[in-house]
């Protein structure tokens, strides 16, 4: 008997760009498992680190602890238990870990770079990447976060730099680039509602659901 097949979408996006209420509608209007900060609970389990180690390097790239693990292997980010691994280590369990929930369930993963991660599903995967017009992404961070449009957008900064290094170093493409991904939308065009559905008819197309 033919195993079961599994589909996947994988959802990369820009900090204030509403990504993360996007994946979660359509995980739950498609029945889909939902993933995003639960994939490194499940990452924690699979490898027996604490959750906390892959907290601290979530979706981050740092050159300094990359030159030295280089140098000197598994000196890292300890976890509670003094267990030492170094970030490509984490990255991956993180890889295993998507490859294993992608074979046994229909879901939906929030970044950490899964689309290039199940870049060979062709079939049965589905990469998309959120963005928003900067205005847009300030004004819904300061309403998320009780916080003043500058600080919102120094933090749409740095995020975007972070989650490019982390993505760009792992990947062959680019981060948030039209042709790494399946669909780019900018959900300031048609809205939060509009840009949801027209998401979810999307997906059944392309998955004949």
């Amino acid at each position: 008997m033919a195993a079961e097949k599994h589909f996947s979408i994988s959802l990369g996006r820009q900090l204030g760009s509403g990504g993360g209420e996007i994946a979660r509608f359509l995980a739950d209007k498609l029945n889909f498992k939902f993933y995003d900060r639960e994939l490194l609970y499940a990452a924690a389990v699979k490898s027996g680190y604490s959750t906390e180690i892959f907290e601290k390097r979530d979706e981050e790239k740092s050159e300094f602890h990359s030159f030295i693990s280089n140098l000197i292997p598994f000196v890292g980010t300890a976890d509670y238990y003094g267990n030492h691994v170094d970030e490509d280590a984490l990255f991956r369990i993180l890889s295993e870990t998507i490859r294993q929930i992608a074979d046994e369930e229909n879901c939906i993963f929030v970044g950490r770079c899964a689309e290039y991660v199940l870049r060979e599903r062709k079939e049965c995967m589905l990469s998309i990447f959120i963005c928003a017009d900067t205005e847009d992404r300030i004004a819904r961070l300061c309403q998320l976060r009780d916080i003043k449009p500058e600080a919102a957008r120094k933090l749409i900064q740095t995020n975007d730099k972070r989650r490019a290094a982390f993505h760009d170093f792992y990947s062959t493409q680019q981060w948030g680039r039209a042709a790494t991904y399946d669909l780019c939308i900018n959900q300031s065009r048609l809205g939060m509602d509009k840009t949801k559905e027209f998401l979810l008819e999307y997906v059944r197309q392309r998955f004949n659901l």
